[in-house]
């Protein structure tokens, strides 16, 4: 014993070592690792070098001896139960992935009935492999696995001779039998107590422990006919009483706390295998959607650590929009996640995707470039993102693959957003709209794709035109929805606010949507200089025209279900921006200094509750206004910063903002408190603790839970019930008494 552990690591570290020495006499191919103990029926090495993709591999047997055998290029492999697999890696086409596989089964033979390929022992495989790779007859890598393999570390399966229970976990802490206080005895009196035989419970079956600590746990309950005859019944008993069985009962025990366990017969205590993804038979809400052949229907998401995961799975009645920023790649460019495949619908019938594509010639939403040239003067138009016609800016295009020509990316996916249209449990129509683009790889950029999803809900089996905020009242969270004319109907517009990314500037910032009930501010940062307060006229000009760029819409909708055929329905959003200035003697006599900058956009929104639908508020939007705030910006160069105001190279940061607010006003003013009500509070629910008027609160127009006649209906039936129990309970027992004492003869 004592020779036997130093000999085993001498041979492992002088096979490492052969296989170096072997490996560095090519120097281009080397398997990473090398030398790998394997304790199930799969190995995965990866061969790396420039020209692995033109060897031949071999795997064979090698006696573990303290001398390696000098390996050579064999034409097959020399052992039956092992399966030698190889493929190119998809991404690096320099690395080969290699694959073991064992071609036999392992199961004890003993478990099986005529049966030859099994295993004779617990330990049923202990080799030694060597797997070659030869270029042009010669051995460029090899690599050693010892294998030791035992039957129970790859079985899988249901253990059918298993007969352990888990029990119900219905008491905590006492258990099911509180009375059993004493270990493998049996205690007297207490009938539940499982080491008591039948003969021992015949002697003081008379005298158990009553209740729920005599185990007991099904005590009858108060509202039964049984209980109601023996102890003292009131007097409308048994008018109305409960006749049931104890066994009936809802009574689970004084000790019960929490949910039960239902007991399971399928254990096993093999290797966890993944489980089949079952097709669903009626989506609920949470539930992970199904696509065709049993897969889960992913799109990337950005998770809460802020990376971007590719295989998302996406939830039933789940609506999220996300962004995920990954470098421009040629790898990204390729990719089309899955575009087009059918959806399960919940009942086992495939739905088809309709799809949409349409080509966006504005990339400033999607892609960002690493170095930012935005340290320049306001003529130039990199001080903001540049600015599309909203109307131009998307067209729709044929359906085409993404693909990579003289270093631009044709059809890349930068964004896709996807419409299911749902009806109790099931999805019947998929849309998904694609948007593409051409993106130039001639700079290093950043990439945003744009993925969303929305669960529509049908009406009289129609499919709305447009993803709505509420219905027919604004849901807080949703965005506003925005449009400007076009012809006779109204088209949609965005309206945004700013969203500063990396460095914070302008010229790198991003848009969100303004959300209904959310009051925001957001904003980001101008570098400029002193030559770029030369024309302040020429300044304001684009600083409000860019800012403008945010809200191109001139009309809002009312309500969250707004149609854009109806007019009536739109509120027209104001714009205010006001008289700029035209001279100013301050202006021309200080350099470096600028009157009435409109930097900061307010928007204010006018919302009223005008309704309740079941209980539910509705908000409406009144009215919308857009308003300029002006400052003043002037470059600091007094005091010791001197330099600034007489070179262009220092640049200084100026903040332009936009804010969004909601005020809600009430739908009809409030009346006037008479002096009773000022000085008198006893009356008054909202300066009292006791609050009388609310005592029929269910039977006066406040309520809203269900209509007012209904409300009166049930008031007045449970006034019936009332009077009856009172008619019938003190009379009529004083009647059934006197009759009872009379003697007719």
């Amino acid at each position: 014993m004592g020779g036997g552990l130093p000999a085993a690591l001498r041979w492992v570290i002088r096979q490492w070592c052969c296989s170096l020495l072997l490996t560095g006499a090519a120097g281009r191919v080397v398997f990473q690792p090398s030398f790998l103990i394997a304790s199930g029926p799969e190995v995965n090495v990866y061969l790396v070098g420039e020209a692995s993709s033109a060897v031949t591999l071999s795997v064979g047997t090698v006696s573990a001896t303290d001398d390696l055998p000098q390996s050579g290029c064999l034409t097959k492999n020399t052992t039956d139960q092992w399966v030698l697999t190889s493929s190119i890696d998809e991404i690096d086409h320099s690395i080969l992935n290699v694959l073991l596989t064992l071609d036999r089964r392992l199961v004890l033979c003993q478990d099986l009935a005529n049966e030859t390929d099994c295993c004779l022992e617990p330990l049923c495989i202990i080799e030694t492999l060597r797997v070659t790779a030869c270029l042009n007859y010669e051995v460029v890598a090899t690599l050693i696995v010892q294998v030791i393999i035992y039957t129970n570390s790859t079985f899988s399966g249901i253990v059918n001779e298993n007969k352990m229970l888990i029990p119900n976990q219905k008491y905590n802490p006492l258990g099911p039998c509180p009375c059993d206080l004493t270990a493998r005895a049996c205690d007297v009196r207490c009938s539940c107590d499982e080491e008591c035989t039948p003969n021992m419970i015949q002697m003081f079956q008379s005298h158990c422990f009553p209740g729920v600590f005599g185990g007991n746990v099904s005590q009858p309950f108060d509202q039964l006919c049984s209980v109601q005859s023996v102890n003292n019944a009131p007097d409308w008993f048994p008018f109305l009483c409960v006749q049931s069985s104890l066994d009936n009962a809802p009574y689970l025990g004084l000790f019960y706390n929490g949910s039960t366990v239902s007991d399971s017969q399928d254990l096993s205590f093999g290797t966890g295998m993944s489980a089949a993804i079952n097709v669903p038979v009626g989506y609920r809400q949470g539930d992970p959607i199904i696509q065709n052949e049993d897969e889960l229907f992913t799109i990337p998401q950005r998770s809460l650590t802020g990376q971007c995961l590719r295989n998302a799975p996406v939830a039933y009645l789940e609506d999220f929009d996300t962004c995920c920023v990954t470098p421009l790649t040629a790898l990204a460019c390729t990719d089309s996640y899955g575009i087009g495949e059918p959806i399960q619908n919940g009942q086992g019938t495939l739905v088809p995707t309709s799809i949409t594509y349409q080509n966006a010639t504005d990339l400033s939403n999607f892609i960002t470039a690493t170095s930012s040239a935005s340290e320049s003067s306001p003529e130039r138009p990199s001080l903001f993102p540049e600015q599309h016609n909203v109307k131009a800016s998307l067209e729709l295009v044929d359906k085409s693959d993404p693909k990579l020509v003289a270093g631009i990316c044709e059809n890349m996916i930068l964004g896709a957003k996807y419409v299911f249209f749902w009806k109790g449990t099931t999805i019947f129509n998929v849309t998904l709209l694609v948007t593409v683009g051409n993106v130039p790889f001639d700079s290093p950029a950043t990439l945003t794709q744009r993925f969303s999803v929305t669960f529509i809900n049908t009406i009289n089996n129609r499919l709305p035109n447009v993803a709505l905020s509420g219905n027919p009242g604004y849901q807080i969270g949703k965005p506003v929805l925005a449009a400007f004319e076009n012809g006779t109907t109204l088209q949609k517009a965005p309206l945004s606010i700013w969203r500063p990314v990396g460095n914070g500037l302008c010229s790198s910032a991003q848009t969100r949507s303004v959300l209904f009930g959310e009051d925001s501010i957001s904003g980001c940062l101008l570098r400029l200089n002193i030559d770029s307060f030369a024309n302040c006229s020429n300044l304001r000009s684009i600083v409000q025209e860019n800012i403008l760029n945010l809200v191109p819409a001139n009309y809002v909708a009312r309500r969250g279900n707004s149609k854009p055929t109806d007019l009536s329905e739109w509120v027209p959003l104001f714009k205010d921006k006001g008289t700029l200035p035209i001279n100013f003697s301050t202006e021309e006599n200080l350099r470096g200094f600028c009157l009435d900058i409109p930097a900061n956009l307010n928007i204010w929104f006018f919302t009223a509750v005008v309704g309740a639908i079941e209980g539910v508020p509705q908000r409406e939007i009144l009215g919308a206004e857009v308003k300029f705030s002006r400052v003043t910006w002037r470059i600091q160069c007094g005091g010791g910063n001197a330099a600034a105001c007489g070179t262009n190279s220092l640049l200084q940061s100026f903040s332009v903002s936009t804010s969004v607010q909601f005020i809600q006003i009430p739908a009809q003013p409030e009346p006037m408190q008479t002096s009773f009500q000022i000085n008198y509070v006893e009356y008054d629910c909202s300066r009292n603790e006791v609050c009388w008027p609310d005592l029929a609160y269910p039977l006066t127009r406040r309520y809203t839970g269900e209509p007012h006649s209904q409300s009166i209906a049930q008031g007045m039936l449970l006034l019936f019930f009332f009077l009856v129990a009172a008619v019938l309970g003190g009379p009529w027992s004083k009647i059934r008494k006197a009759w009872n004492e009379t003697t007719f003869y």
